[in-house]
This record gives structure tokens, C-alpha cells and sequence, in this order.
């Protein structure tokens, strides 16, 4: 990818997680994303169809980071907790809860968390595939990797939406047990 295209992009999704900080999604432009992130609205455009695909890249941009993190982390030490990666993602999410409210509303965008199951079906799947990984059974890998996403979907939803909201340490502590419940086998 052209550089300049890049860093247009990563400013955009910048200014987009930025401004969901403060005003919240729903309440969200593409001029006032365009204006934040220093570019014109058919700047915009040319590289975003609306507001729902840029805000699906900048999550994307951080789910293709933690994983090159769990890469790295096996690489260089052999294996990698994953509760690290888990526990970050929760973090991630807690700082950004109210966006993480929107989008995983029963209101909020199918396409986000598509691309968010997808991608959480990615590195499952790359976990389960490393050496001393718990067994699915007779359960295919890619099977058992899309139902550790859909459970942690589903945790994520609700763990999102509890008032007070629990520490990020919590939700990891539930997402783990999720993941390590027995697997049933399918014959």
C-alpha cells in the first residue's frame, strides 16, 4: 500500500476512535471525522464508502496488532499466555466502552462485528493450531475456533453493558473459563 494512503487512512481511523471518545458514534459526521482528521470530506470518501467501514478498519487495525503481538510473543519466548492477548483486548475495550456499547448493540453495525468474529475466529484458530494447545476433541479446529468467538462475543456483550462496568481482569477471568470449558464430543 501507497504510504500516503496508509497514513490518510490511519488518520481518519485516529480521528474516528478519537472523536468516539468524546461524542459518542451515533452522533458522528463525515465531515466532522474529515475535519478532525485534517482532510476533506471527498478525501474521505475516496477511501471509506461511510463511517461504519472506517470504524470497522480501526478496530481491525487493533485486532491485526494484538495479533501480530501473539506472533511475536511465541516466537520469541516459545509460547504466550494467551490471557495476555485476551486481558489487552478487554483493556482495549474498556477504554473505549461507550464505542464498544454502540457497536455491539442490538442497534449497532452486523458488518463491525462480523469482521470482529472473523477475526477473533483468526486467532483462535492460529492458537489452537500451536504445539500443547488444548484438544477440541473430535471437533474440527475451525469449529471449535468459531465457537470460542461466538462465546466471546457474547461475554464481551454483556460484560460491555454491566453498570458499574468490571475490570477488564474480570471479563478476561470469564473469557478464559469460556474457552476452557469442557469440549463436548461430537460423534
Amino acid at each position: 500500500m501507497d504510504p500516503r494512503i496508509a497514513r490518510t487512512q490511519q488518520s481518519l481511523q485516529d480521528a474516528l476512535l478519537e472523536l468516539c471518545r468524546t461524542e459518542g458514534f451515533p452522533t458522528l459526521s463525515v465531515s466532522m471525522i474529515a475535519d478532525a482528521a485534517g482532510v476533506n470530506r471527498s478525501t474521505f470518501y475516496q477511501h471509506y464508502a461511510d463511517k461504519e467501514t472506517l470504524l470497522a478498519d480501526a478496530l481491525d487495525r487493533f485486532a491485526e496488532q494484538a495479533q501480530s503481538q501473539l506472533e511475536a510473543d511465541i516466537e520469541s519466548m516459545g509460547e504466550s499466555d494467551p490471557r495476555t492477548l485476551i486481558n489487552r483486548y478487554f483493556t482495549h475495550v474498556q477504554e473505549n466502552s461507550s464505542l464498544y456499547q454502540t457497536v455491539l448493540s442490538s442497534a449497532g453495525s452486523p458488518v463491525i462485528v462480523a469482521r470482529l468474529s472473523d477475526r477473533i475466529i483468526q486467532l483462535a484458530t492460529y492458537g489452537l493450531s500451536q504445539p500443547g494447545a488444548t484438544s477440541a476433541g473430535s471437533l474440527p479446529v475451525n469449529v471449535r475456533a468459531a465457537s470460542l468467538a461466538g462465546s466471546f462475543i457474547g461475554i464481551l456483550r454483556e460484560w460491555i453493558n454491566m453498570e458499574p462496568l468490571p475490570p477488564a481482569e474480570d471479563a478476561t477471568a470469564w473469557a478464559w473459563a469460556a474457552m476452557n470449558a469442557p469440549v463436548g464430543s461430537v460423534d
